[in-house]
């Protein structure tokens, strides 16, 4: 089965939105090709792996894609977004990518900036629901204990937000939060967020210090949130 449109553009704007710095990370291109992904088969994913992994084949893309239907632009730019920030920082040249890409398809450049802001608020949202989630992953409804403080201070110190917010959420993620807390902002936020969060939540399941307990919760957190069996079961093997 071949890629909609939509999704063949949501994976060439946030392919050079990761590649605008000169460095696609592995984590970039594992959050590029989950877009790809149960969705193709082996010979298509073959090729978008090869497409993803080059830039002058994306810009080619770019040029070639039939134009999106305007329905669909901003969910588009906001993916290539969370694309720049999936580090925790905005890079200068992200940031002129999105603003590129933007102007290829249509969008005015006050229409842009309105919707960053308005991502911008929203990540620092989402943001604040993962750390919930993570005190729920670490410590069960009780705080943290200081083993995990290295954990805590990894994660969230990767988190789509400003490293003054950042320091807020690590009290956020020492304290107590209940399961149901967790997974109620989890499921406020879009599939690719909802995503993003498991895997970071995952990753800091295995690094935690009663990491059966924190695996266990884990799980059961992402049944909670409303991906499907087999999506957790990707993310949770990754």
């Amino acid at each position: 089965m071949s890629l909609s449109l939509k999704t063949q553009w949501t994976i060439v704007a946030s392919g050079l939105v990761a590649h605008a710095d000169h460095v696609l990370t592995g984590e970039e291109c594992e959050r590029l090709m989950a877009m790809v992904d149960a969705q193709v088969d082996e010979d298509e994913y073959a090729q978008w792996m090869a497409i993803i992994s080059d830039g002058p084949q994306l810009e080619q893309r770019l040029k070639s894609l039939p134009p999106p239907p305007a329905e669909d632009h901003r969910q588009i730019l906001e993916d290539a977004w969370l694309m720049a920030v999936v580090d925790g920082e905005r890079a200068d040249e992200e940031i002129e990518a999105l603003e590129r890409i933007a102007e290829h398809i249509g969008v005015e450049p006050l229409q842009l900036e309105f919707w960053r802001e308005a991502w911008t608020e929203a990540q620092q949202a989402y943001a604040e629901h993962v750390s919930i989630a993570l005190a729920w992953v670490l410590g069960g409804g009780e705080p943290a204990g200081p083993d995990d403080a290295g954990t805590i201070r990894d994660t969230v110190g990767e988190l789509p937000t400003t490293h003054e917010h950042r320091e807020q959420l690590e009290g956020v993620a020492r304290a107590g939060h209940d399961g149901d807390k967790a997974a109620a902002g989890l499921r406020a936020a879009g599939t690719a967020q909802r995503r993003d969060a498991l895997q970071r939540l995952h990753a800091a399941a295995e690094a935690a210090s009663r990491g059966d307990e924190a695996k266990t919760r884990w799980r059961e957190l992402a049944a909670a949130t409303g991906l499907d069996d087999a999506e957790i079961e990707r993310i949770a093997s990754a």
